[in-house]
C-alpha cells in the first residue's frame, strides 16, 4: 500500500482541489495520512467532508500547535510505516494530481531498482512551465531545483534521462526501506528542527550518501501552486533558509569539506542582506537566522 502524507496549515483554499484530485486517481491502493498544524480556518471541515467519502481513506491527526512541514511529515510517515506502507508519497496541500499520476508512478516503481522517486511538478497556473523535476547539488551542497521555470517540452522531449541526486518533498515517493535506513538519532526522517525549508535537501543528501538512487518519473505529473501557502515574504522564509543552510551543510560534509566551503555560506548570507537591504524586517530575520543556525550547528556532527 502507498501512504500519502500531507502536512496542512490553514489550507482551506487548497485542500479541496488536492483531495478531489486524489479521489479521482485511477490507482486506489493508498491511504492518506493528513497532519493538521492547528489550522484556524475551515481546513478540518473540508477534511472531514472528504473523510466521509468511501473512495478516500483518511487518517487525520490534529495538532494543537503549528509544528511546521518537517515534524508534521514525520508524524505522518511514522503512522504510514506502522500500518505497513512500503512506499511513502509526501505531498504538498497545494498540489493537484493528474488522474493517472499514481497509477503510472506505482507501475514504474514496480520494475525499477531505484528507491526514491520525483513526480514531475508543473506550474499550476502556467502549465507550459516546469516547477520542479528534482534536485541537483553542486560541490558545496547548494541545491538547484531542476527544470524550474523551463518550458515543459524541454523536460519531456527526448529519451535521455534527466539526472537528479535529490527530490523535492512537495511530490516525492520514498521507499520505507530507504527512510528507515537514514533515520536521524531521534528516529525522525526529516529534521524536525528545520520547521520548513531545506528539510528535503537534508534528507536527500543522507539518502544519497547511503547509496540510494533517485529517479524522475516524467509521466507521473502533478500541478503545483508554487509557494501558495507562503506567498508573502515577512522574513521567516529568509530566516529558515539561512538557519537551516548552516545546519545541513555541517551534517552532510566532512570537517575538511566544511572548512573549505564555509566561506561560501557566509557569502549567501551577505547576499540575502544586500538583496533585502531596504526591508529592515527581513534583514533582522536573516541575521537571527545566522545566529540561530550557528548555535544549532554546534549540536550537529559532521559526517
Amino acid at each position: 500500500m502507498l501512504g500519502i502524507v500531507i502536512a496542512n496549515w490553514n489550507g482551506e483554499k487548497l485542500l479541496d482541489n488536492c483531495l478531489l484530485s486524489l479521489k479521482n486517481q485511477e490507482f486506489k491502493n493508498f491511504k492518506i495520512f493528513l497532519i493538521d498544524n492547528n489550522s484556524t480556518d475551515k481546513s478540518i471541515e473540508i477534511i472531514n467532508h472528504y473523510s466521509e467519502d468511501i473512495f478516500l481513506n483518511i487518517d487525520l491527526t490534529i495538532l494543537d500547535y503549528n509544528s511546521g512541514f518537517a515534524k508534521a511529515s514525520n508524524i505522518g510517515i511514522k503512522r504510514a510505516i506502522k500500518e505497513g506502507c512500503d512506499y511513502i508519497l509526501t505531498l504538498n496541500n497545494d498540489i493537484e494530481m493528474a488522474e493517472k499520476s499514481l497509477q503510472i508512478a506505482m507501475e514504474k516503481i514496480s520494475v525499477l531498482n531505484d528507491n526514491v522517486y520525483q513526480l514531475l511538478m508543473i506550474n499550476y497556473f502556467d502549465r507550459n512551465k516546469c516547477d520542479a523535476a528534482g534536485i541537483y547539488f553542486d560541490n558545496r551542497l547548494i541545491p538547484t531545483q531542476v527544470g524550474f521555470n523551463e518550458h515543459i517540452n524541454n523536460i519531456l522531449k527526448g529519451e535521455n534521462e534527466i539526472k537528479i541526486n535529490g527530490v523535492c518533498a512537495g511530490a516525492a515517493i520514498y521507499s520505507a526501506k530507504a527512510l528507515e535506513r537514514v533515520k536521524l538519532d531521534d528516529d525522525n526522517y526529516f529534521d524536525s528542527n528545520f520547521f520548513a525549508y531545506f528539510e528535503d535537501v537534508d534528507l536527500s543528501l543522507r539518502l544519497r550518501d547511503a547509496g540510494f538512487k533517485f529517479k524522475l518519473l516524467k509521466d507521473s505529473i502533478v500541478y503545483h501552486m508554487h509557494s501558495a501557502s507562503s506567498k508573502k515574504t515577512n522574513g521567516l522564509k529568509e530566516y529558515y533558509l539561512i538557519r537551516n543552510l548552516f545546519i545541513y551543510t555541517k551534517r552532510n560534509q566532512t570537517y575538511n569539506e566544511l572548512k573549505k566551503n564555509n566561506y561560501f555560506y557566509y557569502i549567501r548570507f551577505i547576499k540575502t542582506i544586500v538583496k533585502n537591504f531596504n526591508n529592515i524586517t527581513i534583514v533582522k530575520y536573516t541575521i537571527k537566522g545566522l545566529i540561530d543556525g550557528l548555535k544549532e550547528r554546534k549540536k550537529v556532527r559532521p559526517k
